[in-house]
């Protein structure tokens, strides 16, 4: 074995790039394994970039003898469940504290490999004083199960810097003093936490409160908050991400004592759950920041002058200001209105023809975004953008009305969407409607034309209509300009489900049509 393998920092480097997430099932897992085999060089190194991150405790009792595990069916599924059939020895619990000293970022359940509560009570009573985790410093809590919160206790420990709650809220609002008090002792038990995620929904109203305790926090995300935690956290001097649901207390608040200027100083994302789009526009007003981030929920639909007044508020406001990401969501009151346009692309695709009214939102309400040529990420639930890419050059995220569809026919055709990825070269997230009927026979030269996007493995088409006679032009299409793409997917949401088109045909139908177009190209090859 060649002498560079033995240098430690070198092995670290070649174990953490094969562990990726985002490959085959498993693969880089089982690389990872036989790795550890090979010599004794590699075993710890290795081992530790495999339990590095441990979706679920599964795992863990999997690697104990057959006689102290269990595993069955739940019907009528046909999910595995593992349980245990008997208290672990004290040579078993050293397995287990083996592998659990090299996890570093755990989420408790994988609902792809379930476990019996009775799982979680044995790991949650350790023959030790010693944390069964030791190096833990991420922490997803998606168990949703009062009775376990006592492992939640197990886990937290003084080196935990992210601590996430991704609970059902049927489960939480059962929780009873017993969780709650366990949730109270958390800054105490973990008083390094730097990011937190709160249950939008908190199942008692002392649990935001424990963000008073904090007071290094970088990234939070939680329910409705009053003002007394709100002033806390604008005092927060490396708060970069906050995420909350806007209430009429702080607004009003606002309006009485005036934020000072260190308030939210370095704060560059911004998410807030509103009851409407004026009261956002408003609160960001009051506030004076300027988020490079800007998430918008909103719970009434906003009139087509909300969305115009909110683009020149942008425009406005974040004059020298590089905005990198908008997203606005939960729109179902606006229709989409396809309109004439000017548009930046050359004229030949992607033309938007239709008659001007300004009793809907239309591409003329984006133009003032045109300005951010800074934008990489851009999420509406609202109108057709595509005319205003040439804009972005550093688009990497483009996603218009993946919930709700278009609606109306798209103009988009492969011409355009061509002319699209051209201009948007870092482009890795895209969601469009694309209209198919051009889409005739397969070019004997290549369809994409020598545009190539290598970035992009899922690509969704909104509520695109596909014929079955178009199915193979596209397939033929998507294989040469997206040569690493895994999945395309259209009509995937309930709300383009529950529509019909104008001859009645199930959108569940195009949905079929557009699931697998690639791999079915490549078939064919």
């Amino acid at each position: 074995m060649h002498r560079l393998f033995l240098v430690h920092e070198l092995l670290i480097i070649i174990c953490e790039h094969l562990y990726d997430e985002d490959d085959i099932p498993n693969a880089s897992k089982e690389a990872l394994a036989r790795l550890a085999r090979t010599c004794k060089a590699f075993h710890a190194v290795a081992l530790n970039a495999l339990w590095s991150n441990l979706d679920g405790v599964a795992p863990l009792i999997q690697c104990l003898p057959a006689e102290v595990t269990r595993l069955y069916w739940r019907l009528p599924l046909g999910t595995a469940v593992v349980g245990i059939e008997r208290a672990p020895r004290k040579a078993e619990w050293d397995i287990i504290r083996g592998y659990a000293s090299r996890v570093q970022r755990l989420r408790v359940l994988n609902p792809l490999r379930p476990v019996e509560p009775s799982v979680i009570f044995t790991l949650s009573r350790p023959p030790t004083t010693s944390p069964l985790f030791p190096n833990l410093r991420s922490l997803v809590w998606n168990d949703s199960r009062p009775q376990t919160m006592g492992f939640l206790q197990t886990l937290c420990g003084p080196l935990l810097t992210s601590l996430t709650f991704d609970c059902l809220s049927t489960g939480t609002d059962r929780w009873g003093a017993a969780a709650s008090a366990i949730l109270i002792a958390l800054p105490v038990i973990c008083p390094a936490v730097k990011v937190i995620t709160l249950p939008s929904s908190s199942p008692c109203p002392p649990i935001p409160n424990i963000l008073l305790a904090w007071s290094h926090l970088e990234e939070v995300t939680c329910g409705e908050i009053d003002t007394v935690i709100f002033r806390h956290l604008a005092k927060q001097t490396y708060l970069r991400k906050l995420a909350f649901i806007l209430s009429q207390s702080i607004s009003q608040s606002l309006t009485d004592r005036p934020s000072s200027p260190q308030t939210f100083s370095r704060l560059r994302e911004l998410e807030v759950h509103a009851p409407e789009l004026p009261s956002l526009v408003e609160f960001m007003q009051k506030l004076e920041i300027h988020p490079t981030s800007i998430r918008g929920q909103v719970d009434a639909g906003p009139t087509p002058c909300d969305m115009r007044a909110f683009f020149v508020f942008l425009t406005e406001h974040y004059v020298g200001v590089k905005l990198q990401n908008i997203s606005l969501q939960s729109l179902p009151s606006i229709r989409v209105t396809s309109v004439a346009q000017p548009p930046l692309l050359p004229p030949t695709g992607n033309q938007f023809n239709g008659r001007s009214t300004r009793a809907g939102i239309h591409g003329s309400d984006f133009w003032p975004l045109a300005q951010f040529g800074s934008i990489e990420t851009l999420i509406i639930d609202n109108d057709d953008l595509a005319s205003l890419a040439s804009a972005w050059p550093h688009l990497r995220t483009f996603s218009v009305n993946k919930t709700y569809g278009w609606v109306v026919k798209s103009d988009i055709t492969q011409i355009g969407l061509l002319e699209m990825l051209q201009c948007c070269p870092k482009l890795q997230t895209l969601c469009i409607a694309i209209d198919t009927d051009t889409f005739t026979e397969v070019p004997l030269d290549r369809p994409g034309g020598g545009v190539q996007n290598m970035n992009i493995r899922t690509l969704a088409f909104a509520d695109s209509v596909i014929q079955p006679r178009a199915t193979t032009v596209v397939a033929a299409f998507l294989s040469d300009v997206f040569p690493r793409l895994n999945e395309v997917t259209a009509w995937k949401s309930d709300q383009m489900r529950a529509r019909r088109d104008a001859n009645s045909t199930d959108p569940t139908v195009y949905a079929i049509r557009w699931e697998g177009q690639e791999r079915r190209w490549r078939r064919s090859e």
